[in-house]
Parts: C-alpha cells; sequence; structure tokens
C-alpha cells in the first residue's frame, strides 16, 4: 500500500497541508482533517483510507462554509441547506455538517424564529406576516406557528396596527375619508393584520362608512 513520506504546511494556506505518498504529492487538506485522521509519516494508507479522508476534507469545507454563513447572521436549517447545495456541497455531506452543527447549537429553528420575530416587530407587521416570513425562511410550518404564539401575541400586534396608524394619517388625512379609510386597511392588510382587528381601529382614527362593504 502507498505510504506517506512526507506532510508539509501549504505556503499560501497555513492551515491546510500537503500529503505526499510514495515521495509523489498525493492531495491536499485542512490540518484538522490531517489530525482527525492520525496522518503521519510512515503510515500505510489504503485505497479506502484515501477515500474517507478525502469525504472528511469535504465535510470539513462545507462545515467551515456554513460556518461563514452564521459568522454573518443566524440561520434556519432549511436555508443554510438551499446556500450549502448552491455551493455544490453533496448532499450527503450537507446533511451531516447540519446535524453536526445541530448538536453544536449552531443552528436551532427555534431560537432563530424567536430573534426573526423579534425583527419582525421593529417593522410594524401583524402575526400573520410574520408567520409567512418565518415560513419564507426555512422555518417549519409547526415550529413558525408555535414561535408566533408564543414570541408575538395578540396585544403586540395590535400595537404595531395602532403604530402603524399613527404613523400614517398624517398624508391619509389630506384624501376624503372613504378613499383614506380604504387605503389605510389595505396598508394594514399587505402588513399582515386582520381585518377584524384592525377594523375598530380604522374606524376609531378615520371613521366613516366600512371601506369593505
Amino acid at each position: 500500500m502507498p505510504t506517506i513520506t512526507a506532510i508539509k504546511v501549504q505556503q499560501r494556506k497555513a492551515t491546510r497541508v500537503s500529503v505526499f505518498l510514495d515521495r509523489a504529492f498525493a492531495f491536499g487538506l485542512h490540518q484538522k482533517v490531517a489530525q482527525r485522521f492520525g496522518l503521519k509519516p510512515g503510515l500505510e494508507l489504503s485505497q479506502r483510507d484515501v477515500e474517507a479522508i478525502q469525504e472528511g476534507q469535504a465535510q470539513q469545507e462545507c462545515f467551515d462554509k456554513a460556518m461563514l454563513y452564521l459568522s454573518r447572521r443566524m440561520h434556519s436549517r432549511s436555508e443554510l441547506r438551499r446556500k450549502l447545495l448552491k455551493s455544490e456541497f453533496g448532499e450527503a455531506v450537507i446533511e451531516v455538517t447540519l446535524q453536526r452543527l445541530a448538536d453544536l447549537n449552531y443552528i436551532n429553528d427555534a431560537e432563530f424564529a424567536r430573534q426573526k420575530l423579534e425583527h419582525a416587530q421593529r417593522k410594524l407587521i401583524g402575526q400573520r406576516r410574520a408567520l409567512v416570513d418565518l415560513m419564507k425562511s426555512g422555518v417549519k410550518g409547526e415550529v413558525a406557528r408555535d414561535a408566533v404564539r408564543e414570541h408575538f401575541n395578540q396585544d403586540e400586534a395590535k400595537d404595531n396596527a395602532q403604530r402603524l396608524i399613527e404613523k400614517s394619517l398624517p398624508r391619509l388625512q389630506r384624501l376624503d375619508p372613504v378613499t383614506a379609510k380604504r387605503r389605510l386597511v389595505g396598508l394594514l392588510q399587505r402588513r399582515g393584520f386582520d381585518y377584524d382587528t384592525i377594523k375598530p381601529m380604522v374606524e376609531r382614527a378615520l371613521g366613516g362608512e366600512d371601506p369593505c362593504e
């Protein structure tokens, strides 16, 4: 079997090493992978050993890429999976990486949903819009619904609606009452507020007839 004759740190990237088999360059890999497989001069490697090492290198590269994404902001599991697929990592490698990240608590959809909802409330949106945005970000339906129930209650949604109404009033008051009311209802519904919730609030702010009747 081929024998490792040298392991040299690469000049351009000190975190990687070049492995030589029978005095000829064989492959490069991350130092962590070399350490994990216990590579050292004099060690014999079968073809199966080489394939396992290369698989370990692919997993290390995938993990490093995922950590780069996570260093910028938190991601849902599904969102991170899509990005890794776009980086052309194999599905099996990605699943191992995602499980490793989950075990380390670097990805946690419930916590991701909580943080996203915290940010969503600053954008003055309703519960329905918040739920849709979570699911678009890759949070599964039941996890997303649980997060909205726990971290974004009806009173908070009403507060958001009231603040949005107050913010919109100055420009709406220049319009006739029916048009102003219709535009305000449309704005609130696009932001994810239920009509039954906003109807009395709009009537208090602008009065007039129901624009949906």
